[in-house]
């Protein structure tokens, strides 16, 4: 299959320039609060118990670490075009969220109207599993090269020159001076995309393999192979298991 060039410029997605990298503890209330979601044409306040959040017999310590997760969790936001397109915006990704110790202990949270359509996204395309996966991917990198690179899923095969690459991944040339160690390929390609998509294939988010093209026995190009590791998702998907506190 032969591939395809890539697009003169990224496309944009609010996911992968959007601060997430959540913790074990705030993944849990993120896809528990997803689960509960009934419509996304009217976004309603969420309860949940804390045995929800913690299991049985939880003790002081742990209401406090699901404390402190909340309030950052509360504090994420989402980075997306403003009115117009003019300009870049960051939208609130609940409404809010309080937790509370009475009846048993319990949080309330409401999604905000602005994380509507990207939370919709989320649902109705992965499961609850895989979205735990993708929140707590931690490095912008890795976020940016897995949501570049499935856009390219039916494709299978995309085409990109070493500074095409380095664009995506890591931004365009004049504004990527935190990141001027990687200028360099070897290290671009040892320490950023062998491990970002080590990362995103042991998520099982993404299976991706490439070859490289020289001139001159200089590097200046990639075809990097892309095939889906997951299925449709079904509306009987299980949540994430995971092992808040060892």
């Amino acid at each position: 299959m032969k591939a395809i060039p890539a697009r003169q410029s990224p496309p944009y997605h609010v996911f992968a320039h959007s601060d997430f990298g959540l913790d074990t503890l705030q993944t849990r209330v993120f896809t528990h609060l997803l689960e509960q979601v009934s419509s996304y044409d009217e976004l309603l306040p969420i309860r949940a118990g804390l045995d929800e959040i913690l299991g049985t017999n939880p003790n002081p310590q742990h209401y406090t670490l699901l404390e402190e997760a909340l309030q950052d969790l509360a504090g994420k936001r989402l980075t997306k075009p403003g009115p117009g397109r003019a300009s870049m915006g960051f939208y609130p990704l609940f409404e809010y969220m309080t937790f509370h110790h009475e009846q048993g202990g319990y949080l309330e949270a409401l999604f905000s109207r602005h994380a509507r359509q990207e939370l919709q996204e989320l649902t109705t395309t992965f499961s609850l599993e895989e979205i735990a996966s993708l929140v707590t991917l931690r490095h912008s990198h890795t976020q940016r090269l897995f949501w570049y690179l499935r856009a390219y899923v039916d494709a299978r095969k995309v085409e990109l020159s070493v500074e095409e690459l380095k664009e995506v991944v890591l931004g365009v040339r004049k504004y990527r001076q935190r990141d001027a160690e990687y200028e360099r390929y070897y290290d671009f390609k040892t320490r950023v995309v062998d491990q970002a998509i080590k990362t995103i294939r042991d998520r099982g988010l993404l299976d991706i393999r490439y070859r490289e093209y020289r001139h001159k026995r200089v590097v200046v190009k990639l075809v990097l192979t892309v095939r889906s590791c997951h299925t449709a998702r079904s509306p009987q998907a299980p949540p994430a298991q995971l092992i808040l506190f060892p």
